[in-house]
C-alpha cells in the first residue's frame, strides 16, 4: 500500500515538473511576441517621426523660395540657395537618424525576443528533466525493497 501511495505521489510531482516546464516556456513566448510588438511599435514612431522630418523640411524649403521669390531674389541662387542647401543636409540627416533608430528598434527587440525565446527552451529542457529525474527515483524507491526492521534485545552485562 505504501508503494502504491509513494508510485502516485511521484508520479504526481513529475507531471507538476513537466507541467511548470511547459507553462514556463509558454510565458516566455509571450513576452517574446510581446517584445517584437513593442519593438514593430518604436520602429512605427520612429518612421513618423522621419515623415515629420520630411514634411517640415518641405515647409522650410518651400518658405525659402517664397521669401527669397517675394523679396525680388532669385530663389534658386545665392543665400537663398545656401539656406536650402542647410536644410536638406540637416533634414536628410534627421531623417536618415530617424530611420536608423528604427532599425535599431526592431533589431534589438528581435533580439530579447530570442533571448525569451531561449529561456522558454531551457525552462520547458529543465521541466522534463525535472520530471524524468523524479519518475526514476520513485520507480526506484518503489522498486527497492525495504529491510524488515527487528528490534534485538542487547546481550546481558556480566555479573563480576
Amino acid at each position: 500500500m505504501a508503494q502504491v501511495a509513494m508510485i502516485v505521489a511521484g508520479t504526481l510531482q513529475a507531471y507538476s515538473s513537466f507541467r511548470g516546464g511547459q507553462y514556463a516556456r509558454a510565458e516566455y513566448d509571450a513576452k517574446a511576441a510581446q517584445e517584437r510588438l513593442r519593438g514593430r511599435s518604436q520602429a512605427l514612431q520612429y518612421k513618423q517621426q522621419g515623415i515629420n522630418v520630411l514634411r517640415q523640411l518641405n515647409e522650410n524649403l518651400a518658405s525659402t523660395v517664397a521669401r527669397a521669390a517675394a523679396g525680388g531674389v532669385d530663389p534658386l541662387s545665392g543665400s537663398a540657395l545656401n539656406l536650402q542647401n542647410y536644410a536638406m543636409r540637416e533634414g536628410v540627416r534627421d531623417y536618415n537618424q530617424s530611420r536608423d533608430n528604427a532599425t535599431i528598434a526592431t533589431g534589438m527587440a528581435e533580439y530579447q525576443a530570442k533571448q525569451y525565446k531561449a529561456a522558454g527552451s531551457a525552462a520547458f529542457r529543465q521541466g522534463v528533466l525535472g520530471a524524468l529525474t523524479s519518475a526514476a527515483m520513485t520507480t526506484y524507491e518503489a522498486m527497492t525493497p525495504t529491510p524488515a526492521t527487528t528490534t534485538t534485545t542487547p546481550p546481558p552485562a556480566p555479573v563480576t
